[in-house]
């Protein structure tokens, strides 16, 4: 019997689902509000994501996205638009003090595709300081059929497949700030960048903890413009993360 990776990932979530009504208390929650502009493409957009953790080791993660309606650019905050919405779920476990995983599904979905996302995240904590993690992600989109246009690189076929494969350095040297890296690798199955089928992504973060509950960051990336070219552009992000 061939299995496809929507029904693993039906069955993956009705499985967490079910242990998550084992669990008695919620061990911590979150909220989490990003603006994003891209300097080249000059486009704003909105991200809030609502998580939760259970004292199991169960996550649970919302995400809702907005955008700027229309054509128009440099632009934010007017017009907004749903820009799809995605549900996460992992099950984080501790193999030593220092090191921990995490396997997790999660779907996406917007106007003119569905995505279907699965893999792990490993991390270990050097020490106080300093941590180390790496996360592979497969996944597999499926473009609605009106918007399949052979002529468009990255729109030519219907089903897409993307392996990517994140790395992240966190330093929090003791005080109200921590930074983080992430350099992120695509290997796909349709044109991502420069007309070939692998992309790359770059970005550094900078946090800073006003109390145990808020920690306001701000980003910047280095990102595609497009599918066809090999030209790169700034991605800003600025938010606010809220712990309860």
């Amino acid at each position: 019997m061939k299995i496809t990776i929507k029904t693993l990932a039906v069955a993956t979530s009705l499985g967490i689902t079910v242990l998550a009504g084992n669990a008695q208390a919620a061990d911590s929650g979150y909220i989490n509000y990003r603006h994003q502009y891209l300097e080249d493409s000059k486009l704003h957009s909105d991200r809030v994501l609502i998580g939760i953790r259970l004292d199991n080791g169960l996550g649970f993660e919302g995400e809702l996205k907005y955008k700027t309606g229309g054509s128009r650019k440099d632009v934010a905050f007017d017009n907004t638009v749903g820009d799809g919405h995605e549900f996460t779920a992992d099950y984080r476990y501790s193999l030593t003090p220092q090191w921990t995983i995490a396997p997790f599904i999660s779907l996406v979905a917007v106007e003119n595709a569905t995505t279907y996302r699965t893999g792990a995240r490993l991390g270990y904590k050097v020490n106080n300081q300093w941590t180390i993690s790496g996360r592979y992600r497969y996944e597999a989109r499926k473009l609605d059929r009106n918007q399949i246009d052979e002529s468009v690189p990255d729109r030519a076929k219907r089903d897409q497949h993307v392996h990517r494969f994140d790395g992240w350095l966190g330093y929090a040297p003791g005080g109200k700030w921590s930074y983080e890296y992430n350099l992120v690798y695509f290997k796909a199955d349709y044109t991502r960048y420069n007309g070939k089928k692998n992309d790359y992504e770059q970005a550094l973060a900078f946090k800073y903890k006003l109390d145990k509950r808020w920690q306001p960051f701000f980003e910047v990336g280095d990102v595609k413009v497009n599918s066809t070219d090999s030209d790169r552009q700034m991605r800003l992000r600025v938010g606010v993360h809220y712990s309860f």
